[in-house]
């Protein structure tokens, strides 16, 4: 009887340490948190730099900047987040390039973005 409930709490030990181990691979650490709340931010500013973009040109200037520069400059941010989601390992850099190639083959099948060039 005894054997039984030794074995009984063994089991419950090694299941507990699996749900912690699994609990703390999915767990949102709060570097990771920053991370992508940042990157979720930037998102929003690229937006609406391209927002800029359709309203008002390309080369038009606000506070000495024109929507060219700014946009650049929002894309580098979204790119630096976007490093720092690989570097945490929240993403796989496999997995970003592989959705990105796939991403080409779609729109140079499904979109006129690559028409003129042929």
């Amino acid at each position: 009887m005894r054997t039984l409930w030794v074995m009984s709490l063994m089991k419950d030990l090694v299941i507990k340490r699996i749900m912690n181990k699994f609990m703390k691979m999915h767990e949102i650490n709060e570097a990771n948190r920053e991370i992508l709340l940042i990157t979720q931010e930037e998102c929003a500013e690229v937006t609406q730099a391209i927002s800029k973009v359709f309203r008002f040109g390309m080369e038009d200037h606000h506070k000495g900047v024109s929507n060219r520069e700014h946009l650049e400059e929002e894309i580098g941010d979204l790119m630096c987040m976007i490093d720092l989601l690989i570097d945490s390992g929240m993403v796989s850099e496999t997995a970003v390039m592989t959705a990105k190639s796939e991403k080409m083959m779609k729109l140079q099948t499904w979109s006129s973005i690559f028409k003129d060039a042929a």
